[in-house]
């Protein structure tokens, strides 16, 4: 499954939205601030972006909040287990699926159809 990373600013109205986006649709994340991540900031600049909200998807960059783009990029989603509530990261599009949860072992099947 691709690792998602979005590049933020503390100033930026977008950045929340695009994050509140992301929680919505349950996908996982790693957030950098380029105000206070200087390796963030410099990983931008180096690649020629300037703006944020960024989003890394695997190999793909996306700069600007695009949510079309952003949903066919991205390959999973995040279920909650029913007995203990750890939030598990599973495939889209691959059906119906067994989930085995790592915090308790409860058993469980996901529809992972979008």
């Amino acid at each position: 499954m691709k690792n998602v990373i979005m590049f933020t600013s503390q100033t930026c109205s977008s950045c929340k939205v695009a994050k509140n986006f992301l929680f919505q649709n349950k996908i996982q994340f790693e957030q950098k601030d380029i105000n206070v991540d200087a390796k963030a900031r410099e990983e931008l600049f180096r690649r020629n972006i300037i703006g944020v909200p960024t989003f890394q998807i695997g190999k793909d960059f996306v700069t600007g909040f695009d949510p079309k783009k952003i949903l066919k990029l991205v390959d999973h989603r995040l279920v909650e287990c029913k007995k203990c509530s750890t939030k598990i990261r599973v495939p889209i599009n691959k059906g119906t699926i067994k989930i085995k949860c790592m915090q308790c072992a409860h058993e469980f099947s996901v529809d992972t159809q979008v």
